[in-house]
């Protein structure tokens, strides 16, 4: 598959020309400077047709052009293609166009309004789109053409799309950049580094995975929420959580809050599937206590609207193999479910636990939750017994009711109460 990449000195519009193409992955399209600083992709489709277009960071001169085209050499891609943006043809963008026809690039040549054809060099470019009264439309036409599907799309079919989403500086984009090998998110101390989603794909068993990197929450009192970068941040990734196939909720392992909370709550309710991982946990002195701590804070908050599904990790340090494990494992998760779907088995699960206790107090189920921590999965009962006080053989009893009636012959888990 052909990739294509908007290039171009800095507000040249290549975000709006991006988007021009792209439609549902916008990227943010501004006339500050810089508003772009990572690489964005979108997989343009159709019946008869399928490329990638890319949005990049602008440049001011050749020495940042490098670093660019360094940048994009690292994600080893084949069929590397690039559409050339600008408004005025300078010595600067004759410096660049060489360098890229001398390294045998098919280079397009692309502007919205028409050039003289003596301020560029046109041997320089494959085809040139600076002189139609609409150079966009005959573009699209140009790349609809030279990119006939040949085979139908079998990995877009079967793609998982995963959504990384958190607070700001949690280590989102670290995790990303672990999971894909490379730097294509940017990482910083500062907040609201990640502006635009970045997305990419990688192979895992036989399965493609998506993952997508998102600009990090805001809280909902803060003013920032309302400035122009923020806004437009927070809409592509409350568009990409509705589209995903699992969320994964990261907080930050010295940042115990509430609000921790709230994005739990706020996600279960979407009716997703969805992890959380706790990163930053290498910084952790005392580890098991730690979790321990961090399990009953949640346990005692938290009233469970549905499975949870947490992993303590360090997005430096833990391997790139056990994270996609993790995602594979909860992407075909047996163990998940709806606390209200729980709840509605308790009515008859009650009525067989009363059925094996003669003179003495009836053990009585209040509610049931269930989750899993460091893939181990876990009912959390609430019932009207001390945990001292529960016998024997109604764990046991318990556990094969719930083998029964939520099909989880083979799938190991353990009771609390």
């Amino acid at each position: 598959m052909n990739n294509y990449f908007i290039i171009g000195k800095v507000n040249e519009g290549k975000s709006y020309l991006f988007n021009l193409f792209s439609k549902t992955h916008k990227t943010i399209s501004n006339p500050k400077a810089n508003t772009t600083i990572d690489v964005i992709r979108k997989n343009i489709l159709s019946e008869n047709f399928e490329y990638n277009i890319y949005d990049t960071p602008g440049f001011y001169k050749f020495s940042d052009f490098t670093n660019l085209l360094n940048k994009i050499s690292e994600l080893s891609l084949a069929n590397v293609n690039f559409i050339y943006l600008t408004s005025s043809f300078t010595n600067e963008d004759l410096k660049i166009c060489k360098q890229l026809h001398s390294n045998k690039f098919n280079l397009l040549l692309f502007s919205f309004k028409k050039i003289n054809e003596k301020d560029y060099i046109s041997n320089l470019f494959t085809k040139i789109f600076t002189s139609y009264s609409d150079n966009l439309t005959t573009l699209k036409k140009y790349l609809s053409n030279e990119n006939k599907k040949q085979n139908s799309n079998s990995d877009a079919v079967n793609k998982k799309t995963i959504a990384i989403f958190g607070k700001e500086n949690t280590g989102k984009s670290t995790l990303f950049n672990k999971i894909m090998s490379i730097s294509l998110s940017k990482t910083s101390p500062h907040l609201h580094t990640t502006r635009d989603s970045v997305n990419w794909d990688i192979k895992y068993k036989n399965q493609t995975l998506e993952f997508i990197d998102t600009a990090g929450f805001i809280r909902s009192r803060s003013n920032r929420k309302n400035f122009d970068f923020e806004k437009l941040s927070l809409e592509q990734s409350e568009y990409f959580i509705k589209k995903s196939s699992l969320l994964v909720l990261l907080l930050d392992a010295n940042s115990e809050s509430r609000l921790d909370l709230s994005l739990i709550g706020s996600l279960s309710k979407r009716n997703k599937p969805f992890l959380v991982l706790v990163n930053k946990i290498d910084l952790i002195e005392n580890k098991p206590l730690y979790q321990k701590k961090f399990l009953k804070y949640l346990s005692s908050n938290h009233n469970y609207y549905s499975s949870l599904n947490i992993y303590f990790i360090s997005a430096l340090n833990t391997s790139k193999s056990k994270i996609l494990q993790i995602v594979s494992n909860q992407l075909n998760n047996k163990f998940s479910f709806k606390t209200s779907y729980l709840n509605k088995i308790i009515k008859s699960v009650n009525g067989e636990l009363g059925k094996i206790q003669k003179n003495s107090k009836e053990f009585k189920i209040y509610f049931i939750t269930a989750f899993t921590v460091n893939q181990k999965n876990y009912f959390k009962i609430s019932c009207n017994f001390s945990k001292k006080n529960i016998k024997p053989h109604i764990k046991t009893f318990l556990s094969k009711i719930l083998i029964r009636e939520l099909n989880l012959k083979g799938v190991n888990f353990n009771l609390i109460f």
